[in-house]
């Protein structure tokens, strides 16, 4: 399957059903880990039927043990909560712990992919077939772009709630700490999932949800050549096609009677739909804005590109409200806005080493820039700022595994508490969890070395919009220079980093 035959991309209004952008929506493509999105649509089936919560313990298997990276590295005979292996899945898209589920509600892998297919079908994902709940490797198993889209629109329709989960930026987990896969996640606002997804076969795939400015769309971006690429095309469908969606009520929405029917039916949409109640087809083209398809031959197509004697760097129009902490620009100079609201600061003293963390990609709570021009040239990344966005969990009860990161750390440093942090200081990070802050700190404190020498690490809860975030910090820089020394170690180190006064 060449380059050119595995793109696929679809964005619609998920207001109104409306499709505002197609190329190949119905080609049959592999899923690779956008599966977990139905494997995570069956679970919430069985917690909202009440047959699992999310301290639910799920017996790991010699089969679940075995499964291909990306995993946790689950061991046979051992338990992970229900709550843990959905934020693994979300996460780290662990592959491992998707059989794990799989077997605990089904049976085996078998049978629950067989559900997974039933379910499809149910909800009017008419093109997909599921051999496995983790979407590793199998030619059998087959999606569309618009299937992809669908079930996007499902999880929010049927579970707003668990949909939020979505959302989690990092997951901590037995010392470690597993940032989300999506890097769209907190960098350009309104993004607030979905999944992404890769194999040799499949390309670089991305479903995104974005809700701003009152509307909502759901996209799908399929067959990408590289995951910057992909990631840069999905930024140009969301900045060109949003503005083009419904700011009015929601009209359109995919219903599903629920795993009680005897035989798989088409999705049930409300009868006042203001526009047609089915995705048009590929006969009922959607309106195509021109930078958008450039894009799409450009960077997805190249040899279509260079076929018809199109340029591979497209210069596209403004791309606003990306944020400046994207692994795929550096960052540029920003604009100051009025400090929010800080419930607390906790000072966090931590031993030195400490005990060792995977590999994180923090993310930076940045004030929002719109940028008036921008250039994407792939894969060198996207420009301009933007705020950052996260969803409250929707689940009060923490996990086992963050309960016990927590309660080690407190064990070790016994924090004390303070009102008050002047002078320079650096952030490394804003997450969705303060053992996650923590742990990024105790991280960046091991692999710096000496230039964090006799800085105090800092987590301060910040309030924004009903939503907390963890900001992780170091203070005690005498100096603006100095700090800024401090960030550049820690950028050589994969670290986000930026220098603030307070």
């Amino acid at each position: 399957m060449s380059e050119s035959g595995r793109y696929a991309a679809i964005v619609v209004d998920a207001k109104t059903g409306k499709v505002l952008f197609a190329r190949n929506p119905d080609g049959q493509r592999f899923p690779a880990s956008l599966t977990k999105m139905m494997t995570l649509y069956v679970l919430f089936e069985e917690l909202e039927r009440g047959r699992m919560t999310m301290s639910t313990p799920l017996e790991v298997s010699p089969l679940a043990a075995s499964q291909a990276p990306s995993k946790l590295g689950l061991r046979p005979g051992e338990t992970i909560e229900v709550g843990d292996a959905i934020r693994a899945l979300v996460t780290k898209s662990a592959n491992d712990a998707a059989v794990v589920i799989a077997e605990n509600v089904s049976g085996s892998v078998e049978a629950f992919a067989a559900r997974m297919t039933r379910t499809a079908q149910r909800i009017g994902m008419t093109n997909s077939v599921f051999r496995n709940p983790n979407g590793l490797p199998n030619p059998a198993q087959t999606t569309t772009a618009r299937d992809m889209v669908t079930l996007g629109m499902a999880l929010q329709d049927r579970f707003p709630d668990y949909y939020r989960l979505f959302s989690t930026r990092a997951f901590a987990w037995r010392g470690s700490v597993h940032a989300n896969h999506n890097k769209l996640l907190g960098r350009v606002e309104g993004v607030d999932g979905i999944k992404t997804g890769y194999t040799a076969a499949s390309g670089f795939n991305l479903v995104s949800s974005v809700k701003r400015d009152g509307r909502t769309i759901v996209a799908a971006v399929m067959g990408g050549p590289t995951g910057r690429a992909r990631d840069a095309h999905m930024v140009q469908l969301i900045e060109t096609y949003l503005p083009e969606a419904s700011r009015g009520a929601k009209t359109y929405a995919v219903l599903d009677n629920g795993p009680k029917e005897e035989a798989p039916s088409a999705a049930r949409r409300p009868a006042s739909a203001a526009v047609a109640t089915e995705l048009p087809r590929p006969d009922e083209k959607p309106v195509e804005r021109g930078a958008a398809v450039a894009m799409a031959k450009a960077i997805l197509l190249p040899d279509q590109g260079r076929a018809t004697g199109e340029p591979l760097s497209i210069v596209p129009p403004a791309v606003a409200r990306v944020a400046a902490a994207s692994a795929f620009a550096p960052p540029v100079p920003i604009e100051p806005e009025p400090a929010p609201a800080v419930r607390k600061v906790q000072t966090v003293s931590m031993p030195v080493p400490p005990a060792p963390v995977a590999p994180a990609v923090p993310v930076l709570e940045l004030p929002q820039k719109t940028v008036s021009a921008g250039v994407l040239v792939p894969p060198a990344g996207i420009p301009g700022r933007g705020r950052t966005t996260a969803f409250a969990d929707p689940v009060t009860t923490q996990s086992t595994a963050e309960r016990k990161t927590e309660k080690a750390v407190e064990r070790e440093a016994e924090p004390a508490r303070t009102d008050d942090h002047k002078g320079w200081m650096i952030q490394i990070a804003a997450v969705d969890r303060e053992a996650d802050a923590r742990a990024i700190l105790s991280k960046a404190r091991g692999e710096a070395g000496r230039v964090l020498s006799g800085r105090e690490p800092v987590t301060e809860a910040v309030s924004k919009g009903g939503t907390t975030l963890y900001r992780a910090r170091f203070a005690g820089f005498s100096d603006q220079a100095t700090a800024n020394a401090a960030c550049a170690t820690l950028k050589r180190k994969d670290f986000s980093c930026l220098a603030v006064r307070q």
